[in-house]
């Protein structure tokens, strides 16, 4: 196999060349969501939230039954309620300020510009980052190998990571230790079954073949490597093909069966053909695969009802 060598050669060992690493490769950029310590963030300033609305509400009927001063006209005039800041009878207005700091924290609304560059208003900050996180995917097992991979080569050396995030990612000695809470930046495109399987399939094929001796290492990642855009390009002509000819099948079929026991049979048997080659093959959805598959049978009916038609 061909000897790699170090494109990250002027990085110092640790997070920097890790952090050059994910920026040649952003795959690698998995991260822990924290989704635990998140929860209790928002749990904790919900708890609070509701300590505070508490204590607004008694304030508020306590002012409100205060003939003395102003505090009656709180809940009437707004200018009253602000004047009362940073006096005696300002209990009322730091609760709102405080509950107004909190809902900021607690909530941030997004809000897409003309130019589609997110703005976050300032009220709902902590509760729709959440709701963001939870959105981004798992990394792919390819990629989370080959950070583990990665993390182990004599580029990084034995002891890139010495903290107690070491362990985020697992080990190549035991590939399923990684936290479970792991999510991707940079996601894959999500292929069909058949393709990821094919790529796959193919990749892991030629390295154990001993092809890649006959490569040179990259000059951006240093290692030998392969890429899947050509493997996909020849999924797609397949699936293409294959796609033209099974309608042409199932009609030249049709046309050689006389028996219409046997027309009907055939024609269960490709709509089953078909739905499988959906499934496996694209990434259709349900509604679409039956969408398909419905047309797919009216075509075969109009021709068995045509052609009984003209052999009648």
């Amino acid at each position: 196999m061909s000897a790699s060598h170090d494109p990250l050669q002027e990085y110092v060992v640790g997070y920097p060349k890790l952090a050059a690493q994910i920026e040649i490769l952003p795959e690698l950029s998995m991260f822990r969501r924290f989704g635990a310590l998140n929860a209790q963030n928002l749990l904790y300033m919900q708890a609070e939230l509701a300590y505070l609305e508490k204590k607004l509400r008694e304030r508020q009927q306590i002012d409100a039954n205060d003939p003395s001063g102003k505090r009656s006209a709180y809940a009437l005039n707004w200018f009253w309620l602000k004047g009362s800041e940073n006096t005696d009878a300002g209990e009322q207005q730091a609760l709102v300020l405080r509950i107004r700091q909190v809902l900021k924290e607690y909530s941030m609304l997004p809000n897409i510009s003309k130019n589609d560059i997110i703005i976050l208003i300032p009220t709902d900050e902590t509760l729709i980052q959440q709701a963001s996180i939870l959105k981004y995917p798992k990394p792919s097992p390819w990629d989370l190998h080959h950070m583990q991979n990665y993390l182990q080569t004599s580029e990084m050396g034995s002891n890139a990571l010495t903290g107690d995030d070491a362990r985020i990612w697992g080990s190549v000695l035991d590939r399923d230790s990684q936290n479970p809470d792991l999510i991707t930046l940079c996601p894959r495109e999500k292929k069909d079954a058949f393709s990821a399987w094919a790529a796959e399939s193919t990749i892991i094929n030629l390295l154990r073949c001993g092809c890649a001796r006959f490569m040179k290492p990259s000059r951006v990642h240093g290692v030998v490597g392969y890429q899947d855009g050509t493997i996909y390009r020849v999924t797609y002509w397949f699936t293409s093909i294959l796609a033209s000819l099974i309608p042409i099948a199932s009609i030249a079929v049709l046309y050689r069966v006389q028996s219409m026991s046997a027309r009907l049979g055939i024609i269960a048997g490709f709509n089953v053909l078909v739905s499988i080659c959906l499934m496996a093959l694209t990434g259709a959805k349900r509604a679409e695969v039956f969408a398909i598959t419905a047309a797919f049978a009216a075509v075969q009916v109009v021709f068995v009802g045509s052609d009984r038609v003209k052999g009648a």
